[in-house]
């Protein structure tokens, strides 16, 4: 190879490594929500709902989890006698009128736009 063949291809890995560089190196992209769920009067979790992942939740009657998959979520895993909230089904950033609501294990999950 010539010279000139050899700068200009330095010149396109270096650039190829500044790219990769500068991708992984950008703010990552949140929802702009954050999912709460309370227990009583205090929040006890606090969650994005584009990362996928199970929390499990005490509660007054033995708690439950949160399913949290594909910017959606749902209650599973329950430990109260009606399963209202699991019935509830999933809920997503576009139904934010009514929140996931177990009153046996007192426990409210709702949607709110994230700070900043």
């Amino acid at each position: 190879m010539k010279k000139r063949e050899w700068i200009i291809l330095l010149a396109v890995i270096a650039a190829c490594l500044l790219g990769s560089v500068l991708f992984y190196m950008r703010p990552k992209k949140n929802s702009g929500y954050v999912v709460k769920v309370q227990h009583g009067s205090e929040i006890v979790k606090e969650f994005d709902p584009m990362v996928d992942a199970v929390y499990a939740i005490d509660g007054d009657c033995g708690g439950l989890e949160v399913e949290v998959k594909e910017g959606r979520w749902h209650v599973i895993n329950e430990k109260c006698p009606n399963h209202i909230c699991a019935n509830m089904g999933w809920m997503s950033v576009e139904d934010t009128l009514l929140p996931i609501t177990c009153l046996p294990n007192n426990v409210i999950i709702y949607l709110e736009e994230s700070p900043g």
